[in-house]
């Protein structure tokens, strides 16, 4: 199967499957206004080269947010190759919007994804997974934050 099937079959298997939220425990990422991409064109250089994501930390813990509150922050990850990296898809529950690039990310290069969280409807510990749909082994990289949502007085 050709990278492009299995980066295929991925996505749609995270689209199938990404029907849950936020909450406090583990759940599958969804989409939110992250728009798939069009088939990204993967540098000649490096066809056939997997690149590798190394984020700054497995997982963040972002403190406490009061109910009803945005919370904004950046995580980083850089790209360790050995192949330039081509994020197709980056997904967390349907409470978080991302931004990142769609440009490829050289290797040793580092890319900052930006989080914008929205505490409304939410209580207590929340875990929210970030995944990282792109031409890695294995295709998906994650990392995690918490982040503690205190009840509006």
């Amino acid at each position: 199967m050709t990278f492009r099937c299995k980066m295929a079959v991925v996505i749609v298997g995270f689209l199938i499957l990404g029907l849950a939220g936020c909450g406090s425990s583990r759940q599958a990422g969804i989409p939110n206004d992250v728009t798939l991409q069009e088939q990204s064109t993967i540098p000649p250089d490096t066809l056939g080269k997997h690149a590798s994501i190394v984020f700054d930390s497995s997982a963040y813990h972002f403190g406490k947010v009061i109910e009803g509150q945005a919370y904004e922050t950046t995580i980083y990850f850089t790209n360790q190759g050995p192949g330039d990296l081509v994020i197709e898809l980056v997904t967390a529950c349907e409470c978080t919007k991302l931004d990142y690039t769609r440009l490829p990310v050289r290797v040793g290069k580092r890319s900052p994804i930006h989080i914008r969280y929205n505490s409304s409807g939410k209580e207590g510990p929340q875990i929210v997974d970030v995944d990282i749909i792109a031409n890695t082994d294995p295709i998906v990289s994650s990392t995690k934050f918490y982040i503690d949502v205190v009840k509006k007085n």
